[in-house]
């Protein structure tokens, strides 16, 4: 009896010291978020008129994740050209009130075939961008409201379907090279295809978040129908294909365009949007399928956002500057576009990891290609994936050998102090190694 006892209490404290296994929990939500027609759209100052219609829905897709710790983090994908930073904040704090998330990813696609965040449409009284937050946060609270234990699984794969739209001459000047339809080789671009599947225990799948590089542009200035571009028909393909909800984070796309860049409807824009979408469609699907799940005791969740500062390309209090850049652009077009932001400009810089092997960074503007690449080629997490386009941006973000050769986003139509996006980068792979120890905040020796 006395051996039994002893036996008993043996099990009981062998029981009791097994660590309980961290179980990954997630959910999903989407809304429609298209606009009444007749207003403005966003992305090209060429074109011409205002919405007359709708050829697919804009949408935001909500996705929760949490794990055993409480850690948690809301992303929020939008079929929008970018989201007003005033909206972004109002949104972050009705979700941090309404579920206790206070890490939120707002990651637009950049289409621009999508409306402005105009205050005023389709009227004063009640404003389009309104009803657009609050749909946004309450698919963040559904989402949360709909947690349900996941496993995840990550993939890579190449699409080649964009090219580098900056042509560097010999001389160290640049060409822009807008359209590419014959798909003359580019560098540097970026074709991976980042495939992340989370599915739920019983191995059905809950949602796919992928990640491209490539500007939502297939669609030129002469369409006047609200769309998502190919990111639409990408995500559209995938969902009836791999099942549950997909979701699009564009990357590190400043200077990649489509081949088919700005193409009108009579030249087969919709047609070439289609092919663009099912194309990256095909290779996630194909990943998706060679991806091998994690179980839950590797889901260990860490999201930190940092406000970072960001100072201006130029001194608009310095006469000299104003006459230089009103003779490329007339005084009215540089007020215009400058009064876009408020200064000192801060911008988010939100670093998640997920178990050992993903991290995600969040990034707030356009970001040049090599920005991404060198994000990836340094950082020893072995999938790591730049999102652009994430809460506030603040337009292009130049490399700084861009910022002296120059081209659209180089040195015209970016605002921010030459270096920043190599800031980011830096701070973005030290945060990702203090948020998984390979960095310590307390010295160790």
């Amino acid at each position: 009896m006395k051996v039994m006892k002893t036996l008993l209490v043996t099990l009981a404290v062998v029981v009791y010291a097994m660590p309980v296994q961290a179980v990954l929990q997630a959910g999903v939500a989407k809304t429609d978020i298209t606009p009444p027609t007749g207003g403005k759209m966003a992305g090209y100052s060429a074109r011409r008129g205002v919405s007359t219609g709708v050829h697919d829905p804009l949408l935001a897709k909500a996705l929760v994740l949490k794990d055993d710790d409480d850690d948690a983090l809301a992303i929020v994908t939008m079929d929008l050209a970018g989201f007003p930073k005033e909206s972004v904040e109002l949104v972050k704090e009705a979700i941090a009130e309404k579920t206790g998330i206070s890490q939120v990813m707002l990651l637009c696609s950049h289409t621009h075939s999508g409306p402005t965040g105009d205050e005023v449409f389709p009227s004063a009284e009640k404003p389009w961008i309104r009803e657009a937050e609050q749909k946004i946060i309450n698919a963040v609270v559904e989402a949360n409201g709909s947690l349900v234990p996941v496993k995840y699984g990550v993939g890579k794969g190449e699409a080649n379907e964009g090219h580098n739209r900056r042509k560097v001459n010999p001389d160290g000047t640049v060409t822009m090279f807008w359209a590419n339809r014959e798909r003359v080789p580019s560098s540097p671009v970026d074709h991976m295809v980042g495939v992340i599947r989370f599915e739920k225990v019983n191995g059905n799948p809950l949602v796919t978040l992928v990640n491209f590089t490539c500007h939502p542009v297939v669609l030129g200035p002469e369409n006047l129908q609200l769309s998502a571009d190919y990111p639409g028909v990408m995500t559209k393909t995938v969902e009836g294909s791999v099942g549950g909800m997909c979701m699009f984070a564009n990357g590190a796309c400043g200077d990649i365009n489509p081949f088919w860049d700005k193409t009108p409807p009579k030249e087969g824009a919709y047609e070439q949007m289609e092919k663009m979408g099912k194309a990256v469609a095909a290779e996630v699907i194909r990943v998706s399928e060679l991806i091998t799940v994690h179980d839950s005791t590797d889901a260990d969740l860490t999201a930190e956002t940092e406000v970072v500062q960001v100072g201006p390309r130029w001194d608009i209090n310095d006469p000299k500057i104003m006459d230089a850049l009103a003779e490329k652009y007339s005084r009215p077009m540089v007020k215009a576009y400058l009064s876009r932001f408020k200064l000192p400009m801060e911008g988010d810089l939100v670093t998640v990891t997920l178990g050992d092997d993903l991290a995600i960074v969040g990034l707030p503007g356009e970001f040049f290609v090599q920005h991404g690449l060198d994000l990836k080629s340094r950082c020893v997490i072995p999938n790591t994936f730049a999102c652009g386009y994430c809460n506030a941006t603040y337009g292009y973000f130049p490399t700084i050998n861009a910022a002296w050769q120059g081209g659209y986003g180089a040195k015209e139509a970016t605002i921010v102090e030459v270096g920043a996006g190599e800031m980011f980068i830096n701070k973005a792979l030290a945060n990702l190694y203090y948020q998984t120890g390979r960095l310590k905040r307390i010295p160790e020796f």
